[in-house]
């Protein structure tokens, strides 16, 4: 009887050792670009939420940096100029009253509103240019308290 041998292959290795290391290394570069991109963005869009104490107690250091302002609203104070669409308000907050100026449309709820975020700078003239302004509505919007029954 005949026996019939497979020939022998030799194995080789489509990646060089060296290769693994380039690939790891890039890797760690491409992370390392996403991390610095993701920090860097969230640095340059983040804005500080302050009441109107806050603000007064930080007035020098937040001049001309975005923030964001949430106040009891004065309604007696509100002016609007109708060819400019300017919008002047008083935010009031205990004895801390802020003047704000508003470009743009008026909220249809201004009128009823209790509070009022504002989104701007503070000004080193005092007042708080906003650039948008969310007024939150009065209470009848809430729901009722569990128990009582509306007919």
């Amino acid at each position: 009887m005949s026996s019939i041998a497979a020939p022998v292959v030799e194995q080789k290795t489509s990646v060089k050792a060296g290769g693994k290391w380039k690939f790891l290394i890039g890797g760690l570069i491409i992370l390392g670009v996403i991390a610095y991109v993701t920090i860097t963005t969230f640095d340059s869009t983040a804005v500080y939420y302050l009441t109107l104490k806050e603000l007064n107690a930080q007035r020098g250091s937040v001049i001309n940096q975005p923030i964001r302002v949430n106040a009891p609203l004065d309604k007696s104070s509100i002016q609007f100029d109708d060819k400019s669409l300017t919008l002047k308000f008083n935010l009031v907050e205990g004895k801390f009253v802020q003047p704000v100026v508003y470009k743009g449309v008026v909220p249809d709820t201004m009128d009823k509103g209790e509070s009022v975020v504002a989104e701007g700078k503070l000004g080193a003239d005092g007042v708080f240019y906003a650039s948008t302004i969310l007024v939150k509505c009065p209470s009848k919007y809430e729901s009722e308290a569990p128990g009582s029954a509306s007919q």
